[in-house]
């Protein structure tokens, strides 16, 4: 994994003993189709289980991101524990921006991206995962 998400996720393990990664073997993973942002984490992680979602397997993330309504633009990588989606965007936005998460019962459209990197999107949601459990 890049060096800060893996520093983070590190430090997420010392937190919560919640935190589970499940890490590649010796293979390399298919890493086509998979957005430029989240390679650094599937070059190490298989799954990462968190207090506050889940980020998926590259094949299982793959087969979410064919469906309606995140096809053409959006690859599913995970979830939270209740109803919304992570996303990462195949391009980033003028910004640099590539992160967001979609709620799927809301009924709305899938919004812009808000967040530039996996650890500042990952933060947010710790952040409100502590503000609402803990």
């Amino acid at each position: 994994m890049g060096q800060r998400i893996e520093a983070y996720i590190n430090n997420l393990k010392k937190k919560y003993d919640t935190v589970e990664i499940v890490i590649c073997n010796s293979r390399k993973q298919n890493l086509k189709g998979v957005p430029d942002p989240l390679h650094e984490l599937y070059e190490t992680a298989l799954a990462v289980e968190l207090p506050f979602g889940r980020i998926f397997t590259v094949d299982a993330a793959l087969e979410q991101s064919k469906n309606n309504p995140f096809t053409p633009n959006w690859f599913v990588f995970g979830q939270d524990n209740y109803f919304s989606f992570w996303l990462c965007s195949y391009s980033p936005d003028k910004e640099g921006l590539s992160f967001t998460y979609w709620d799927h019962e809301s009924g709305n459209d899938i919004d812009e991206a808000v967040w530039p990197d996996l650890e500042s999107f990952l933060q947010e949601l710790e952040e409100e995962y502590i503000e609402t459990t803990i």
